[in-house]
């Protein structure tokens, strides 16, 4: 589909497409991302409504307290309304017209990688920034699939995943994520040396601790950039949002006693 057809199936779905980008966010939008500067990659994050808030599922593998405490919910609650009426109209239009989607989300592609080559960076970019897709999977054009086409233009492609095939089978950069019932999928991914992010209740009183299990905690809010980080590490994250009164066992409290995995 050419882009003209695109822009104008996509404004008629109640997207915003009056400048670029059209489906990603700008790399300054998203504070975290903007870390991964620091590192020389200029970052975009994809934003999707999670879980099935759309009517559509995102998020296959998402628990009860993943849905309670999503990332969705974090920043300014003055711009939440206007922030999930978009992504709302996103996801809907990535499942009622793909081919079209798909068209937008490679010309943003584009842009990005352009972008980062005039300001001598890498290029990077999230397409699950509140979703769990397999991109890999979804095919863009000619039997390639989107990660082919990241991957032509130069672009670093990395995600959190809570699927469990898709972080031992990291098809590009994945972190898997705990959740308050997969602790001993998260062992097996750490033991099979690839990392796994887990969210703590920090404060002044309770930083992040030294260790998860056996494994060292690295501190995930430094940056996004989890390609730069080092393999068979636990990638601790701060609760924010709802996830701060989370009770479900999501958000890691206290410091567990350690599992073992079946041989």
């Amino acid at each position: 589909m050419d882009l003209a057809t695109a822009k104008l199936s996509a404004a008629a779905a109640g997207i915003n497409v009056k400048s670029k980008p059209y489906l990603i966010s700008r790399p300054d939008a998203n504070p975290k991302t903007a870390k991964n500067q620091k590192f020389g990659v200029l970052t975009s994050p994809l934003h999707l409504a999670p879980a099935d808030l759309s009517g559509f599922n995102v998020c296959a593998q998402a628990s009860a307290g993943c849905i309670e405490a999503c990332l969705h919910t974090a920043g300014n609650p003055a711009h939440m309304a206007g922030k999930e009426r978009a992504r709302i109209a996103k996801t809907r239009f990535y499942f009622q017209n793909r081919e079209a989607f798909l068209a937008l989300l490679v010309d943003d592609m584009s842009w990005l990688a352009r972008k980062a080559d005039r300001q001598g960076l890498r290029a990077g970019l999230r397409l699950n920034a509140t979703s769990d897709i397999p991109w890999e999977r979804v095919i863009y054009a000619e039997g390639r699939p989107v990660t082919d086409a990241a991957e032509d233009l130069g672009i670093v492609l990395y995600d959190y995943t809570k699927i469990t095939k898709r972080a031992l089978a990291t098809p590009y950069h994945l972190t898997f994520s705990r959740t308050e019932d997969n602790d001993a999928d998260c062992l097996q991914v750490l033991q099979a040396g690839n990392n796994v992010a887990a969210v703590f209740l920090v404060n002044k009183a309770n930083p992040l601790p030294a260790t998860w299990n056996g494994y060292q905690v690295i501190d995930g809010d430094e940056s996004d950039w989890r390609p730069g980080d080092k393999f068979g590490v636990v990638v601790g994250l701060k609760a924010k949002g709802r996830a701060k009164a989370d009770s479900s066992g999501f958000v890691i409290r206290a410091q567990a006693p350690a599992l073992q995995v079946a041989a």
